[in-house]
């Protein structure tokens, strides 16, 4: 591959963006209204959430192994090039030049994009791990109220029964001593 052409494969480097942030936002949010439909769409959010990180780790693993040939090519190319001239040749001129070549910075830029959206990713699973916790939590509360509402309605029909009792009694003594 000629310099032009791995100048051109180098500039074509796709940095994926896995995390739409107004789908996440509105993944990552729910009803009080619904609790049980969030519950149930909470383990499928929290794969597909999970999924997106893990492309996006490996995203950022496939640049680090760009980058580290990139590296070792233009380290190739620079000295070849400084030997056929006939220049003085060190490591550590060469690690410096390829420090500053475009491709390699380019290739970095690329890795440090790739590792904000894995940030971000990761970031997302944990918000899914929130928002169980909160879901957990507000279910529990929906059933302690519902419990409350239920032991309501068992005393007010117990108290309608004694009193619908009381009434039949005292209207069958009040009858017999008629």
């Amino acid at each position: 591959m000629s310099d032009e052409e791995e100048k051109k494969a180098h500039n074509t480097i796709k940095v994926r963006n896995y995390i739409d942030s107004a789908q996440l936002k509105e993944d990552v949010g729910y009803s009080l209204v619904d609790i049980s439909g969030a519950q149930a769409r909470q383990a499928q959010l929290f794969v597909h959430y999970g999924t997106l990180a893990a492309k996006a780790s490996r995203q950022v693993d496939n640049i680090k192994l760009l980058l580290e040939n990139t590296e070792a090519a233009v380290y190739r190319v620079l000295r070849d090039s400084m030997v056929a001239k006939g220049e003085k040749v060190t490591e550590a001129l060469l690690d410096k030049m390829v420090t500053r070549h475009e491709r390699v910075t380019a290739v970095k830029k690329a890795l440090n994009e790739a590792k904000q959206i894995e940030a971000v990713a990761k970031i997302a699973v944990e918000g899914f791990r929130h928002r169980k916790d909160m879901l957990v939590q507000h279910g529990a509360t929906e059933r302690e109220e519902m419990k409350g509402e239920l032991v309501t309605k068992l005393r007010s029909s117990r108290e309608e029964d004694l009193t619908n009792l009381k009434e039949g009694y005292l209207k069958r003594v009040s009858q017999n001593a008629a």
